[in-house]
C-alpha cells in the first residue's frame, strides 16, 4: 500500500526562539513520505541560519517579504503536492508519532477528508499545559458552524479539498483557519470529518502571539466571516447587520453552500447571539431573535426572558 505523502507548510518571521523546536518535531518523525515547506517573511534574527541547519530535510524554503501569515501559507500551498495538508506555524510543533498515526486514519479511512486530532495548548513560561482542546462537531452541520470550535494544529486536510474551496484568504490575518473551516462545511458539510483520540499537536502561549495579544482583532474577523457568510444565504438583513464591520471580505471563490440548512443556521445562530444582541441595544436583532426562539420552543418562563420581553415589546414600543 502506498503511503500518502503529508504536506507540512510553516510560515515564519522572526521567530528563531522556537522554530527549532518545530523543524525538529517534524522532520525528526522519520516519516518516509514528507514534504516540509517553510515561507519565512525576511527574517532579521537567527531564523535563516536554522533553516539552513536543516535544509537538506526541507523540500523547498524562501526568505523574503510577504503580505502576513496567510500570503505566506498560500505560497507554501502553491508548492505542495501531497495528499494530506496541515501547516503548523514556527512556535508550535507537532506531537511525537503524529504524521505516522495521521497517515494511517486517511488510508484506512477512504471516504474522510478531515481528520481532527488533540492539541495541548501550554503556557510558554511555566511549561505546563493550560488545557487540551480538539476540534468540535456536533449534532447538526448547523450547529457546527455557529459554535466555531475548532483546532487548527490538530486539525488534517486532504490536500485536494483544500485546494477546491480556495485555499488560504490571504486578506484574513487572524481568523484564516475558521474561514478555511467555513468553506470546507458549507460545500461538504461534516459527514467526511472525522476525530480520533490521539495528540497531534502542541499549541505554544506567549506574549508575542496573536492568540495572546489581540482577541479583539480574532472577533472582528469573526463578525466579518459570518456578514459575507449571512449575505451568501440571503438572510434576513434584520440579523445578518448584525455582524457588518468595517471592512469587506475578499472572497478568493464564490461559496459554495450546498450543505447548509438556512432556517437552522438562523436558528442556533439566534439561541446563541440572542443575549448579546439585547446586552448592545441591538433592537431589531434581539426583537427578531426572541421571537425565532420563542416559535422553537427554545424560551420559558423565566425572570430574565420576561424582563427581556418587557424591554423590547412593551417598554420601547
Amino acid at each position: 500500500m502506498a503511503i500518502p505523502k503529508i504536506s507540512i507548510v510553516t510560515p515564519s518571521f522572526n521567530q528563531g526562539l522556537y522554530i527549532e523546536k518545530t523543524i525538529l518535531s517534524i522532520i525528526t518523525q522519520g516519516y518516509p513520505n514528507l514534504e516540509y515547506i517553510i515561507i519565512d517573511g525576511g527574517s532579521t534574527d537567527n531564523t535563516i541560519d536554522i533553516i539552513r541547519k536543516y535544509e537538506q530535510h526541507i523540500s523547498y524554503w524562501v526568505s523574503e517579504p510577504d503580505k502576513g501569515q496567510s500570503d505566506a501559507l498560500n505560497k507554501g500551498l502553491s508548492k505542495c503536492t501531497g495528499d494530506i495538508f496541515n501547516w503548523i506555524n514556527s512556535d508550535d510543533y507537532l506531537a511525537d508519532n503524529a504524521l505516522f498515526k495521521i497517515a494511517d486514519y486517511f488510508t484506512k479511512n477512504a471516504s474522510i477528508d478531515v481528520v481532527c486530532g488533540w492539541c495541548s495548548l501550554f503556557d510558554e513560561e511555566t511549561l505546563k499545559e493550560n488545557f487540551k482542546h480538539q476540534t468540535e462537531i456536533f449534532p447538526s452541520l448547523e450547529e457546527t458552524l455557529v459554535e466555531q470550535r475548532i483546532n487548527q494544529p490538530a486539525s488534517f486536510y486532504r490536500l485536494g479539498v483544500v485546494k477546491q474551496v480556495g485555499g488560504v484568504n490571504q486578506a484574513l490575518h487572524y481568523v484564516m483557519d475558521l474561514d478555511l473551516w467555513f468553506r470546507y462545511l458549507a460545500a461538504y458539510g461534516q459527514k467526511a470529518v472525522l476525530l480520533v483520540d490521539d495528540f497531534f499537536a502542541y499549541f505554544r502561549l506567549h506574549t508575542a502571539s496573536k492568540t495572546v495579544q489581540l482577541q479583539l482583532k480574532f472577533r472582528e474577523e469573526e463578525r466579518l466571516l459570518w456578514y459575507h457568510l449571512l449575505q451568501q444565504l440571503q438572510v434576513q438583513n434584520t440579523l445578518t447587520s448584525f455582524f457588518r464591520t468595517s471592512t469587506n471580505y475578499n472572497n478568493l471563490i464564490n461559496w459554495n453552500c450546498r450543505a447548509i440548512n438556512r432556517q437552522k443556521l438562523i436558528n442556533f445562530l439566534c439561541k446563541k447571539y440572542l443575549i448579546e444582541f439585547y446586552k448592545t441595544k441591538n433592537v431589531s436583532a434581539a426583537r427578531f431573535a426572541f421571537f425565532n426562539q420563542l416559535k422553537a420552543g427554545n424560551l420559558r418562563l423565566q425572570r430574565n426572558y420576561v424582563g427581556m420581553f418587557y424591554h423590547l415589546f412593551l417598554r420601547l414600543s
